[in-house]
């Protein structure tokens, strides 16, 4: 049975808590904590900007699934306006202060090295490269996406591309909650085309290379994200993807995650895990409906948006103070142990971030009927 609407999915917001949480680890330890990763015996953390690619596809269904009436009859005006609005109450504003946060950063940086600080000779010059003031410009018109690595905080290049993608979803919307279920599997093998030729010719879904390409990435996976929605809202594929095989299905993840391998298996995997958690009953006994990993969820934008900071400020610290890259700083155990710092700091600032910025600012800024749900 589906849930009244509007009802939180809590398996999913715990699902983006596990995603958010995945991808610091695998920035802290990848670029920052470089030893720690030959700790790590398997792919998973390596392979786990990957899991960006489940936010772009919960990003579909979660819209689809609130805003799915709206657009049933077409694309009007108002509705369409409200549902703008909506969505840049709910990224905007911790992004815009994410980037005040790094361009203060920039200017302390300048100033330092306007005093001829000798650390300074180890760090890229202020307000060159990725931090130029051209691509500060495209950082706050949240278009960095089609940049190809000009990037203030590097993970919002993800939030960048959905809010481009966000302008066509309400169409995306009015096709695919009208579309007979017959044509499901077409719509869905357009969408992973892309994504194998995406992947075919870069060597991997965003690893490596970055720019517009990933503006497909995110539209295709989206797309899959309300396929996702629809076949949960029709009740299709209740043997194949039912509320009890959520956490086979994510330990399947998982494994696919930690062999070696191309990222488009594990596309398909989230989409399959997305549909299973949506239809877990919310007051249900299970560890995706637990407080903590519900919590992660509630602060995951903040974690996502606020940790890249942190592994920056680490990393020119070392490089300014040692001259050294953190990994040749500190031995593999001092590192492990920097790593779990780390990821307490940003967890507590993250809850900051969301209580005083995130949270006030999206109920500030939402249209007043879109109040009632955390979309």
């Amino acid at each position: 049975m589906i849930p009244p609407p509007r009802e939180e999915l809590t398996a999913l917001t715990s699902l983006r808590g596990m995603a958010a949480v995945l991808v610091m680890f695998h920035h802290f330890m990848n670029v920052l904590l470089k030893d720690t990763m030959a700790i790590e015996p398997t792919n998973l953390i390596y392979k786990s900007y990957l899991w960006v690619d489940l936010f772009f596809i919960l990003s579909g269904f979660v819209l689809a699934y609130v805003y799915h009436s709206q657009f049933l009859e077409g694309v009007r005006g108002r509705s369409y306006w409200r549902f703008m609005q909506a969505r840049f109450a709910r990224i905007y504003p911790l992004h815009f202060f994410m980037l005040s946060v790094f361009l203060g950063y920039e200017g302390l940086q300048w100033l330092l090295s306007q005093r001829n600080a000798t650390g300074m000779v180890y760090l890229s010059e202020p307000f060159t490269a990725g931090q130029s003031t051209s691509s500060l410009l495209t950082n706050l018109l949240l278009v960095q996406t089609l940049h190809w690595r000009a990037y203030w905080n590097e993970p919002a290049w993800s939030i960048s591309a959905e809010w481009l993608i966000y302008f066509t979803l309400p169409f995306v919307m009015f096709a695919l909650v009208r579309l007979r279920a017959r044509w499901f599997g077409v719509v869905a093998c357009a969408a992973l085309i892309p994504l194998m030729l995406i992947e075919w010719h870069f060597g991997d879904l965003g690893l490596y290379f970055a720019g517009w390409p990933m503006l497909f990435r995110c539209l295709c996976e989206a797309i899959l994200g309300v396929l996702a929605f629809r076949c949960y809202q029709l009740g299709l594929l209740q043997n194949f993807a039912s509320a009890r095989l959520v956490m086979p299905v994510l330990l399947l993840n998982l494994l696919i995650l930690a062999v070696p391998g191309p990222g488009v298996p594990s596309v398909m995997g989230f989409v399959w895990l997305v549909l299973c958690a949506a239809r877990l009953p919310p007051h249900q006994p299970h560890p995706l409906n637990s407080p903590l990993p519900v919590y992660l969820g509630k602060i995951s934008y903040s974690v996502y948006l606020v940790h890249w900071l942190f592994l920056d400020l680490v990393r020119d610290g070392f490089l300014f103070f040692t001259g050294l890259p953190v990994h040749q700083a500190l031995t593999a155990g001092a590192q492990i142990g920097l790593l779990v710092i780390l990821s307490v700091l940003v967890i507590g600032v993250s809850e900051l971030t969301y209580r005083w910025i995130e949270a006030p600012m999206r109920s500030r800024l939402k249209p007043r009927a879109s109040r009632t749900i955390n979309a």
